[in-house]
């Protein structure tokens, strides 16, 4: 599949000047792919600021010097750090533990007064805190107005933007909807990826699908910017295992490890892009349990040896050998047996122990330890300086995988003192952060560790306003030379606002995403599936209606001819001539269909998605994507 551009955006600067930049934080940019040592024009894109195949870096023979934004890139120069060191030092112990909290955007303690009071390091916004207009739609105006003002009381008093949060992932996990771009779920990406592979497999940068994960999160993350969010907590680099998996299923890009490494770092590099904190999330892996931790702690009974072979690779590579600095990884909530008995991992220190270790080069990397931590003379970040020290964030303590054993306050304590940098969603805000003085007072947890997490939290947010900053003020060639991209609008030239361009782009990527993700999983490729009508049965009221949009677009009459059966979940079935599955493809193992029918996997449920799928169903269009998961007694890789 061919992209119809390779256009992506800017960075915002901090949300308190963020209305004076947009214009050219958000302009979409156009990058070109130089030749490949064969002479195929099919070159590897570099990682930004990785210093190789001439796009900077060291200042080896032959490579331009680092400028500014690949600086910006590599993460906190010894500078920033010595300044956020400083910041923390100014703080009581009261301060401090505010300073490492997240809290839920409507619950007690975030409104913008007791955020002042809190000293809060950041707020989350859920779909519950997101006004909603007349017409049904999310209210993104009076969104953006009520995160300018949070900001403003984030941020209020000190020299650095808070944490403006969100689950923007695509798919299912989307907090923002309509008139939000919409993305298909993450899965579509490993569907192409797998689709592109062939026999080699997905190779180090993933190719065009690499090119289009990092394109589909930089336009993703630009709008969630444009709104004032500085952090959104994707991509997850669980690595799903199918069906049994309750919890990620299409959140994953895939079953296997390496796409799931090289699509997440192309997400991560995405939002990075667009001067959005990523989190991948959520070691020590979720796609491999069958409990969820929003009930319960799910137990991880693999060995370790095996989780470094499948859960921990995503991590490790993004940690050594992803060639470009991770600010943050997120704790999930899972027990695992071998690092600790009965100890749910966001309140083991084993599990952060072996989080960090991940960044220390090993075998799993062969060597390839081009990746960031540290610091080195010349500005780059060499895997050499020791574990990883960005931060590390808890995954809800609000969820039931917690609660359930150690209460609303005693969680966040047992989180800090186990080694987490950044608390999330604790159930009662106020009572978390008495509970964390209290036990810093107390001698219970070492106030040198709540120290050195404020340091690391505040040394990411300077960073962020630092990397947004670079972003907007770097030139066409130094944004070409940073991997990032120029900023000169779209390819035909036109004059529309840069929000304008960013949202046309977006909805084309989205649309081309699924396009190259859709699978037939079992029937004729490339031959007509429908005549001139079809029936829908299935899914939603919105389901049925987009598809039936998309059917008379493409001159198709709807109330009669085959079925087109739409499972509208995971773990639904259908039956119909052709069976569709919008979500997961697990559900297509339980389905039958006609004998001349077909089981289609389209990964998502958007215009676009809908489109695809009639392209696919009138021939128009072949299926180019192919299950990056086993699905019943078809394996990964089962496509045209």
């Amino acid at each position: 599949m061919k992209t119809s551009s390779r256009l992506r955006p800017s960075a915002t600067a901090p949300t308190a000047v963020l209305t004076a930049v947009l214009a050219a934080a958000l302009a979409l940019t156009s990058c070109t792919t130089p030749s490949g040592p064969d002479g195929s024009g099919e070159a590897p894109t570099p990682a930004p600021g990785s210093g190789t195949d001439g796009t900077g870096g060291a200042g080896g023979t032959g490579e331009p010097e680092l400028n500014d934004l690949e600086l910006a890139l590599n993460g906190p120069s010894p500078e920033l750090e010595e300044a956020a060191a400083d910041a923390v030092a100014g703080m009581d112990t009261a301060e401090k533990a505010g300073q490492v909290l997240v809290g839920q955007l409507g619950a007690a303690g975030t409104d913008p007064a007791s955020i002042e009071e809190l000293n809060l390091g950041g707020v989350i916004v859920m779909g519950d805190a997101v006004p909603v207009a007349a017409d049904g739609t999310h209210d993104v105006e009076a969104l953006a107005a009520r995160l300018e003002e949070t900001q403003a009381a984030l941020s209020a008093g000190r020299d650095w933007s808070g944490m403006v949060s969100v689950d923007q992932e695509g798919g299912l996990v989307a907090r923002i909807k309509e008139p939000l771009v919409e993305w298909p779920t993450p899965m579509s990406y490993g569907a192409a990826a797998t689709g592109m592979a062939g026999a080699d497999g997905v190779g180090a940068d993933g190719g065009a699908a690499g090119q289009l994960a990092t394109d589909g999160h930089a336009l993703m993350g630009a709008q969630l910017a444009e709104l004032g969010f500085t952090l959104d907590f994707a991509p997850s680099v669980d690595v799903t295992i199918g069906a049994d998996d309750p919890a990620i299923g299409a959140r994953s890009f895939s079953s296997d490890p390496e796409t799931v490494s090289v699509l997440g770092a192309a997400a991560t590099a995405g939002l990075l892009h667009a001067g959005v904190l990523p989190a991948p999330k959520h070691f020590p892996g979720h796609g491999s349990v069958t409990d969820d931790s929003h009930v319960t702690a799910p137990v991880q009974d693999a060995s370790v040896a095996d989780l470094e072979d499948r859960d921990w690779r995503p991590f490790h590579e993004l940690l050594v050998s992803g060639g470009q600095y991770t600010p943050m990884v997120m704790m999930g909530h899972v027990v695992v047996p071998e690092l600790e008995p009965d100890v749910p991992s966001s309140v083991s220190a084993t599990a952060y122990e072996a989080l960090r270790g991940l960044a220390v080069p090993g075998p799993a990397s062969d060597g390839a330890a081009n990746g960031a931590a540290g610091g080195a003379a010349d500005g780059t970040r060499s895997v050499d300086d020791g574990p990883y020290d960005g931060v590390v964030v808890t995954d809800a303590l609000n969820m039931g995988a917690l609660v359930e054993r150690y209460g609303a306050n005693e969680g966040p304590v047992r989180a800090l003192a186990a080694g987490a940098d950044l608390l999330l969603m604790p159930s009662d805000l106020p009572g978390a952060r008495d509970a964390l003085v209290e036990a810093v007072d107390a001698g219970g947890v070492p106030a040198e560790r709540l120290d050195e997490a404020a340091e690391r939290v505040v040394t990411m947010l300077m960073w962020r306003d630092h990397l947004a900053q670079e972003l907007e003020e770097a030139t066409d060639e130094e944004r070409e030379q940073a991997g990032v991209g120029t900023e000169d609008g779209t390819e035909d030239g036109t004059e529309d606002g840069a929000g304008d361009r960013t949202e046309a782009e977006s909805e084309q990527v989205s649309r081309d995403l699924s396009a190259a993700a859709i699978t037939v999983v079992d029937g004729v490729c490339g031959a007509p599936l429908v005549d001139d009508s079809l029936q829908i049965t299935g899914g939603n009221e919105t389901d049925r209606a987009r598809l039936a949009e998309a059917a008379g677009a493409a001159g198709l009459t709807v109330g009669a001819g085959p079925v087109v059966a739409l499972i509208g979940s995971a773990r639904g079935s259908g039956q119909g001539d052709v069976v569709v599955a919008l979500d997961a493809p697990f559900g297509l193992a339980r389905s039958s269909v006609s004998d001349a029918g077909a089981k289609v996997a389209l990964y998502g449920r958007t215009p676009g998605a809908f489109e695809a799928l009639v392209a696919v169903l009138t021939g128009e269009a072949e299926a180019p994507g192919a299950l990056p998961v086993d699905v019943g007694n078809w394996s990964a890789g089962t496509g045209c």
